[in-house]
């Protein structure tokens, strides 16, 4: 919204600043929802849930890699673009999960089923019902012969889980970063990327600070070389009103100067992950053209919720930091629900001198 002010003519401000806070607002809560096709049916929400999780797993651990360990912090200013990959290996718990199966297929006088067990067939349904994650291998079938051939046991027919990607490691989300090093003996990291999804922005920052406080308390007295520090990042990536995900991490972490050259560093940290993602679906014509599945929320068209969730509580973290005159390299190893290994670069863009 654009104001023309003209100083020769009488303006009632509080009337324009009125609309320019309802436009405002109004462009913050107004989005539009994400549509697909009702012909969508291969998951539940509840299943997708399941199917998804360890892949937000990997990215929460992700999002949470390279909060420490990439400087001494003696309080120089120093402003670095900084680079980091990762690798995440799965364990084999992560390759599935238990599965929703359709009410119906409990009921014996509307359906009969049976499935593929360990090389044997089962006249029962199998509880936990394992399914594959994304990560996982092949799904098991449900067979079921419905025992009425008329609505709505006639939907209680044989359904097929989607398979998983046998995968055993799983590449990590890149981290690019600015991180500001102050005379305060801190680091200020910060993240930021945006694009366009369905006409709204799609938006991903993060904010993170890793603070030197063992100078505070002398605790190794004159001795530079050595720090303790506490990190904390917040994260956060949303589009409208149909996705809203937050992350957050806090830990310390103590690092060592061995030389000139060379840094190292270990730091334990507590994080977390929770959101949303919705997705409607274009229920035109549903009343006249019923969808053939055994599980209601599919035949019903209802909208598509995922509660994002993660394995990973806490991580442990190790590493080596090589400093250059122009940059540095490091490589660190975590232990954490999804073992992972990350190797970063630095450029310094700006470094005051000694």
């Amino acid at each position: 919204m654009l104001f023309r002010l003209n100083f020769f003519q009488k303006v009632d401000f509080r009337k324009e600043i009125m609309y320019f806070i309802l436009f405002f607002f109004a462009s913050l809560t107004y989005a539009k929802d994400i549509v697909i096709s009702r012909n969508f049916v291969l998951f539940t929400s509840k299943n997708l849930n399941g199917y998804l999780k360890p892949i937000f797993t990997s990215l929460n651990q992700s999002l949470n890699n390279a909060l420490f360990g990439t400087s001494n912090l003696d309080g120089k200013f120093k402003v670095s673009l900084n680079l980091a990959f990762s690798s995440l290996l799965i364990p084999e718990e992560h390759k599935w999960f238990d599965a929703e199966v359709p009410e119906g297929f409990f009921d014996t006088t509307a359906t009969l089923t049976s499935q593929i067990r360990n090389g044997e067939i089962v006249s029962f349904l199998v509880k936990p019902n394992k399914q594959p994650t994304i990560y996982g291998g092949s799904s098991v079938p449900i067979f079921a012969a419905p025992q009425n051939h008329k609505y709505p046991d006639s939907v209680y027919k044989t359904i097929a889980y989607p398979e998983g990607l046998h995968l055993n490691l799983m590449i990590g989300l890149p981290v690019l970063q600015l991180i500001f090093e102050t005379p305060l003996k801190n680091e200020i990291r910060f993240r930021f990327f945006t694009m366009p999804i369905q006409g709204e922005s799609f938006v991903y920052f993060t904010i993170g600070l890793n603070q030197r406080i063992d100078h505070l308390f002398e605790i190794f007295g004159f001795d530079r070389r050595k720090n303790i520090s506490i990190h904390t990042a917040f994260h956060r990536m949303y589009r409208g009103t149909s996705l809203s995900l937050t992350s957050y991490a806090i830990g310390i972490n103590v690092s060592n100067q061995f030389n000139e050259h060379l840094i190292g560093y270990l730091g334990v940290q507590h994080e977390n992950l929770n959101g949303y993602f919705k997705a409607i679906k274009d229920t035109t014509g549903l009343n006249n053209d019923i969808v053939n599945n055994p599980f209601l929320e599919l035949r019903e068209a209802r909208p598509v919720e995922i509660s994002f969730q993660t394995y990973t509580k806490w991580q442990i973290k190790g590493g080596l930091n090589l400093l250059f005159s122009f940059g540095f390299v490091n490589f660190d190893l975590t232990f954490a629900s999804q073992p992972m290994i990350s190797l970063g670069f630095g450029l310094f863009l700006e470094k005051k001198k000694k």
